[in-house]
């Protein structure tokens, strides 16, 4: 152990010491209503800084589950894409002719029949 480990050491339960003395001092001067509104409104705050953050953890999470899946579909398109441009003119022809048989004709979608 170094002397520079040893001095921050001592510091560190100097400050110890001085903030417990100070509550100390606070608790008989002011009484011990006042420490347990403190302890409330410090409760409080970290309770809404806990929510905070897991609503935070929570919606990054979604996010990333968003766009893992938007990844996945537009690599299953591309995929399909590839596939699709490999075959012969001929079977992309009669795929695209099979697809617009199989369309309904909305061309007259609005008139009474």
């Amino acid at each position: 152990m170094s002397l520079d480990t040893i001095l921050a050491a001592g510091q560190a339960l100097a400050a110890v010491h001085t903030a417990v003395d100070q509550t100390i001092n606070a608790a008989l001067y002011y009484g011990p209503g006042v420490l347990v509104t403190a302890a409330a409104v410090a409760a409080w705050r970290t309770g809404q800084w806990t929510l905070r953050r897991s609503d935070q953890w929570l919606h990054d999470r979604a996010e990333r589950r968003e766009y893992t899946a938007r990844a996945y579909r537009l690599c299953r398109v591309a995929e399909q894409a590839d596939a699709f441009l490999a075959m012969p003119p001929t079977l992309v022809n009669a795929r695209l002719e099979a697809h617009l048989a199989a369309t309904p004709d909305l061309t007259n979608e609005g008139e009474d029949r």
